[in-house]
């Protein structure tokens, strides 16, 4: 087995575990209702303290992931991620505390997942990377389908103790990966080499990067978008699980059978045509009429963000060499993270104007009539620059 092949399933243990400790949370609020904090006001700073946490810093994440080894940065975050589960934990009805220690919590998840991205751009070859990170990703869904329903039960049973500390469980499972991983650039336990890191102009001045950012924007609203599904099936009187777990189970489908997709096809062009096949699965949800049809657009939003969602990620270390790839990373993630803010808004708007179905038919339609002009007048230029620069 070749030393990536090696890599793949720690890389997958590290990537669930720190998702599935982020997704445990989402059932945080019937935690909180039985611990006495009522008002969706108190619930809402709590929730939004992890979230605001973990994408405003992102940008400044890079200096930390520069400036220590990488596996230490990943234990270190890991512990700070489990000793913020705790103190939630520990925090009873305290409103002031429980924002502490998610805020914290935010924070160390952010540094987690930019040194964990870094980490894999740096180890995974240019040839397999596409479609290693789609296998790598299929860590990232599986708690839609193993820890978040796991939690569930637990609330649902009454056994609310068991369910709070799930996340200091997962958060050390994700510090005990990080200390099985091998150094960078090393073929064994040996140490880390010294990197001579970029500066930011340096990377703000590369036209690839440039492209990505603008691409990541698009590709990040239509990502974001599946936190308005739940009020549009409000709207409609349907099960938004109907929807959520096909779309999970789209997701993973293609990742597992279809992860040679990002290396058989350039990813540059591809890059376009999932924002795409995300807009046309999200303009169709607005028309559906049963569950049925809502799973089915949820399966096809699936195969779009399967795809997606670790080719952008493969993307950094296609467009910024290794010496600018820890702030080219956060500077993805940053924009990801910062879409699930400015998403939620403009749906909310433009729910308020045309209702949920008419929000659902006009952001995703804009953003399908930007995917060809996208793909006409940034990447498919990049594409003959590589090609040229590959000859040479």
């Amino acid at each position: 087995m070749t030393q990536t092949g090696k890599l793949l399933p720690k890389l997958m243990a590290a990537n669930f575990g720190i998702m599935a400790f982020s997704q445990v949370y989402f059932l945080l609020p019937m935690y909180l209702e039985w611990a006495g904090v009522r008002g969706p006001e108190m619930v809402g700073w709590i929730l939004g303290a992890y979230y605001a946490a973990s994408t405003f810093p992102r940008p400044f994440l890079a200096q930390l992931v520069e400036r220590f080894p990488l596996r230490k940065v990943l234990m270190a975050s890991a512990v700070l991620c489990a000793v913020g589960g705790v103190g939630l934990a520990l925090s009873g009805s305290s409103v002031p505390l429980l924002v502490f220690w998610r805020t914290l919590s935010g924070f160390a998840f952010g540094l987690y997942l930019v040194a964990l991205t870094t980490y894999q751009t740096m180890v995974i070859p240019d040839e397999v990377r596409g479609g290693a990170f789609a296998l790598v990703a299929v860590g990232a869904m599986a708690p839609f389908v193993i820890s978040l329903p796991l939690g569930d039960w637990f609330l649902h049973k009454g056994s609310f103790s068991f369910y709070i500390w799930m996340g200091p469980v997962l958060a050390v499972l994700s510090g005990f990966i990080a200390c099985i991983l091998r150094p960078v650039g090393t073929t064994g336990g040996g140490k880390e080499q010294k990197e001579q890191w970029g500066r930011w102009t340096d990377l703000l001045r590369l036209r690839p990067l440039q492209v990505l950012l603008v691409s990541t924007v698009l590709y990040g609203l239509t990502d974001a978008a599946i936190i308005s599904v739940t009020p549009l099936a409000m709207d409609k009187n349907l099960v938004p699980s109907a929807f959520m777990v096909s779309f999970a189970a789209g997701a993973l489908l293609i990742r597992i059978l279809g992860f040679k997709i990002l290396d058989l096809f350039p990813r540059y062009g591809t890059a376009a045509v999932v924002i795409a096949v995300n807009a046309v699965a999200l303009f169709g949800t607005s028309f559906a009429g049963s569950n049925q049809a809502f799973a089915f657009w949820g399966f096809f939003y699936g195969l779009g963000v399967g795809v997606g969602f670790p080719l952008y990620l493969a993307l950094i270390g296609d467009v910024a060499p290794q010496s600018l790839r820890p702030k080219a990373t956060a500077l993805v993630w940053f924009i990801l993270d910062g879409c699930f803010f400015v998403t939620p808004v403009l749906m909310g708007y433009l729910t308020s104007c045309f209702g949920a179905p008419g929000a659902f038919r006009l952001l995703p339609g804009i953003i399908f009539f930007c995917a060809p002009g996208l793909y006409w007048f940034l990447w498919r230029p990049l594409m003959g620059d590589k090609k040229e620069g590959s000859r040479k």
